[in-house]
């Protein structure tokens, strides 16, 4: 056995870093990898935790994808993944060549986005591809 810990550990340059629990439960524990989720894919996302105000754990979800919206609409759109709890914020630009018109993109609710495509209306439709922020 180690007679005196705190000077071992100072003997080897340890930070408080060494002292501490591993896990993703509350303020003072170190994050270990298994709490970043990913799936990188065309339709994906990351989660990436973070300690809410207050002081409860939270994980961010960062998600992407290209949905096909029809031309001159403003409609809602499935999200890829549902955020667990809320939609925070949502934007998005135009994934097609050729007219060059805005779309305009926002959160509808955990399950979906809302995507304002300004095209002219006609037949087919038009990719947009976006990032939403929720968790």
């Amino acid at each position: 056995d180690i007679s005196d810990v705190s000077a071992f550990r100072n003997a080897l340059q340890l930070g408080t870093a060494a002292t501490r629990d591993v896990g993703a439960d509350n303020a003072s524990k170190l994050l270990d990898l298994d709490s970043f989720r990913s799936m990188m894919s065309g339709n994906g996302y990351i989660y990436i935790p973070c300690i809410a105000t207050t002081g409860n754990p939270v994980k961010l979800m960062l998600q992407w994808g290209t949905v096909a919206t029809q031309k001159g609409a403003d409609a809602g759109y499935a999200l890829p993944f549902a955020f667990p709890y809320a939609g925070l914020f949502a934007t998005g630009n135009r994934g097609t060549s050729g007219y060059n018109a805005a779309m305009n993109v926002r959160i509808a609710s955990r399950t979906h986005i809302s995507i304002q495509n300004w095209s002219p209306s006609g037949e087919g439709t038009e990719d947009c591809c976006f990032i939403a922020l929720g968790y």
